[in-house]
């Protein structure tokens, strides 16, 4: 299944925000040089954005979604990754997610966790890369 042109524009167009002093974005396609400092610091060779909101696309409430994320981040606490919380969301603020930045992940091991969580994409780069959208339908 491939996805819809107005979903893969919305995703593309996303802004992918990175909490933490100070907290940075993400955009697909463009460099971040905070990132790529963090990748440094961590001696990670990538790191995946990852959210458990609205599987397939599908709207659930803010309640579910928040229930997802606790549950998202308690889970990945257990890993040996290092952990930003952050959010995607539209710019023009019709949808915003919950997210964690994964550093260290690698991109299969974070594509089947995408996939776990029910999500059409995510977003990975590798060091001395831009930040990409992985489809994963």
């Amino acid at each position: 299944m491939a996805l819809k042109p107005e979903l893969l524009d919305a995703y593309m167009k996303a802004h992918f925000v990175v909490f933490g002093t100070p907290d940075f974005t993400l955009r697909i396609g463009r460099p971040s040089a905070r990132l790529e400092a963090l990748l440094e610091a961590e001696g990670a060779a990538g790191a995946a954005f990852i959210t458990p909101a609205n599987p397939h696309s599908k709207r659930r409430s803010d309640a579910e979604n928040h229930a997802a994320f606790l549950s998202f981040n308690a889970a990945m606490s257990k890993t040996p990754y290092t952990l930003r919380p952050g959010v995607g969301r539209d710019p023009s603020g019709n949808w915003a997610e919950a997210s964690l930045l994964i550093v260290g992940i690698p991109r299969a091991e974070a594509e089947a966790l995408g996939r776990s969580l029910g999500q059409n994409a995510i977003v990975y780069t590798e060091k001395g890369q831009v930040p990409a959208l992985a489809v994963l339908v």
